[in-house]
Parts: C-alpha cells; sequence; structure tokens
C-alpha cells in the first residue's frame, strides 16, 4: 500500500510541475521559459514598474559585454554572501540594500538568469531570495546560453532603477537552512536523516579538493553522493520533471525523507534544492550553508577518508605539518571547482 501512495503522489506530483519540467512555465512557477521573458520585455525594461524585476547574476564584466535588455544585475561573490562571513548567507540589512538599490520589494516577480554559464550560481541566489522570504522568485529556463542561442536582443545598456527603501520580513525561512549544529550533529546521531553531497564524485571520493575552502578530503560519514548537475540537459535548460524524479528515486530518495544538501561552499547544494524542493515538491530539504567549508575545516567531525592535505596541521594546536601519501602531488589536490 505505501508503494503505491508514493508512486500515486509521484504522478500528481509530475502533472503538477509539467510545465515547469518542459519550460513553459507562467510567472509564479519556479521556472519560466525565454519565452515569457521575451513576451514581457515591455515591462521588465520599464525601470519605474516593480512588477517585475529580471536579474542577471554574473560577474561585473559579463553584465556589461551584453545582458538581456531591461535586467539589472547581482554580482555573484561580493553581492551573494554575507562578506563579513566566509561564503555564508546574506544578512537581513545585506538583502534589504541590494535588493533596495534595484527596487525589488518582496511582492516584486523575482526573474534570475545566469549571465555566465554557472546554473548553479543562480540557483544560490534564488535559495538565499526564499530564505528571505520573497514567495514570488522564478529562474529563466537556460540562462543567458539559451536566450543567446535562439537569437533574441542582447543590450548593454543598464537599467536607470531608482534605489528605494524596502522592508523584508524577519525571521528568515530556517526550515530550508540547515546548520552545523543542531543540524548535522543530530543528523550524524540519529541516523534517520539523508545527507546528500551534491558535488561531482571525485570530490566525494577525496580524489581531489579545494585547499583554499578546507584543509580535509572527501566526504561527511554516511552521505551518499548525487552530483547536481545531473539535472541539467547539454542546453543548459533543467531535465523533464519525470526524468528528475527518476534521478533521485534512483537514489532512493522518497518525496517523504529528510534530506540535508552539501557542497563546497552551499552552492552546488542549492542546486540541488532548487531541484529536489522547488521542482519535485520534497517539501523535507534543507541545505546545509556551511557545508564542506565549514565542516572539512573543523577537526572534530568524522569524513571519508578525511585525509589532511599536505602543508596542513594535523591539529589546530600542532605546527607539525601532515603529509600526504608519498608521491602525490599537491597541484593535482588542489584542483579548483567552481563553486
Amino acid at each position: 500500500m505505501k508503494k503505491n501512495t508514493w508512486t500515486s503522489k509521484t504522478l500528481l506530483m509530475t502533472a503538477a510541475f509539467f510545465l515547469v519540467g518542459t519550460g513553459y512555465a507562467q510567472a509564479g512557477q519556479p521556472l519560466v521559459s525565454t519565452d515569457w521573458v521575451a513576451s514581457n520585455l515591455e515591462t521588465i525594461s520599464n525601470p519605474d514598474q516593480t512588477e517585475i524585476r529580471l536579474i542577471e547574476v554574473s560577474t561585473r564584466e559579463n553584465y556589461e559585454q551584453g545582458h538581456i535588455p531591461g535586467a539589472t544585475h547581482m554580482q555573484w561573490g561580493a553581492e551573494t554572501f554575507d562578506p563579513t562571513t566566509d561564503h555564508m548567507v546574506l544578512s537581513l540589512d545585506q538583502v534589504e540594500r541590494i535588493m533596495g538599490k534595484i527596487a525589488a520589494p518582496p511582492e516584486t516577480h523575482i526573474v534570475l538568469y545566469d549571465g555566465d554559464d554557472k546554473t548553479h550560481h543562480v540557483a544560490r541566489v534564488y535559495w538565499t531570495l526564499k530564505y528571505w522570504n520573497y514567495d514570488n522568485v522564478s529562474i529563466m529556463d537556460g540562462g543567458m546560453h539559451q536566450w543567446q542561442n535562439q537569437q533574441r536582443p542582447v543590450s548593454t545598456d543598464g537599467l536607470d532603477v531608482t534605489p528605494r527603501d524596502i522592508e523584508v520580513t524577519y525571521p528568515p525561512n530556517t526550515a530550508i537552512r540547515a546548520m552545523y549544529s543542531p543540524d548535522i550533529t543530530y543528523a550524524l546521531a540519529n541516523g534517520r536523516t539523508t545527507l546528500v553531497d551534491s558535488r561531482s564524485e571525485s570530490f566525494y571520493k577525496g580524489e581531489v579538493y579545494s585547499l583554499d575552502k578546507w584543509v580535509r578530503n572527501g566526504h561527511i560519514s554516511g552521505a551518499i553522493n548525487l552530483p547536481t548537475m545531473k539535472s541539467m540537459n547539454q542546453d543548459r535548460t533543467y531535465r523533464t520533471t519525470e526524468e528528475l524524479a527518476d534521478l533521485y528515486a534512483g537514489a532512493k530518495i522518497t518525496p517523504d525523507d529528510e534530506v540535508i544538501l552539501y557542497c563546497d561552499t552551499g552552492v552546488l547544494a542549492s542546486h540541488a534544492w532548487f531541484v529536489m524542493h522547488e521542482l519535485l515538491g520534497h517539501k523535507n530539504v534543507k541545505m546545509y550553508d556551511g557545508s564542506m567549508r565549514e565542516y572539512a575545516n573543523r577537526f572534530d567531525t568524522p569524513m571519508v577518508p578525511g585525509i589532511v592535505a599536505e602543508g596542513v596541521p594535523a591539529h589546530p594546536n600542532d605546527q607539525t605539518p601532515a603529509h600526504a601519501a608519498e608521491g602525490e602531488d599537491k597541484g593535482d589536490l588542489a584542483r579548483l571547482i567552481n563553486n
């Protein structure tokens, strides 16, 4: 009976999100198509309205080289993480300042797209806005890559928006954010929460890791690996809802499971959260904001294999470097991932 119930829920979920999965969603859905954005360019290009605000998430250079007409800009890094922390979520005053600069109060329909082929970056901003109680947020499926492939118009003119004071609701939506304490420690203790590593397999196995981000390799003990970029098509659009449901079902993750997602710095994990929570309707899903940047830089957390990188003290108070296996090339271990 339980199996049949879950199958029925899956079918209903697939039907409900079918338009999203095929890229033809309308306003109010997690995904909107390039067609939808194109049909709303007149509104989007009006700097005085606050009905729809189109935001490109990219570097300043990318935005200035060309963007969708009417799009404002959010600079990746400087405006997407709290600069007083190590890649953690923006604070209340920071969100109000950044969104106020582009006159985008919480009642505005926010439409995000990536300007530099990094779909996980824009998903991180989506998660941040959802955390800060922006209810009407969408991602343009395919990003700038799809827009340009369809030979749609591109502009180098910025939108002359008059900044305004905005008020964001407090408290934030803590139901979607996992913290090391109590969430991760409790998950490790109870064994009932599924920990999902959203990075590539090589990072999960500890074959590579980023020394500028953490000092121990591998994954959280007990975590499974499901690289979130398997959710994407070659043209940088999301796979259909049916394909996404099969992907997570294949990892034995059901819609009712309690799940905590993590990656390097909470970026790929935000992408996985977007897929699971927003496209597939899994409600018991949290994103571990600190991810490996926090977890793997502690020395009291279980990891597999958890080897300390060459030249890094084995303990914070130990000044004797711990050495990697003989003949291991530190340069290979220090390969970076754009996360």
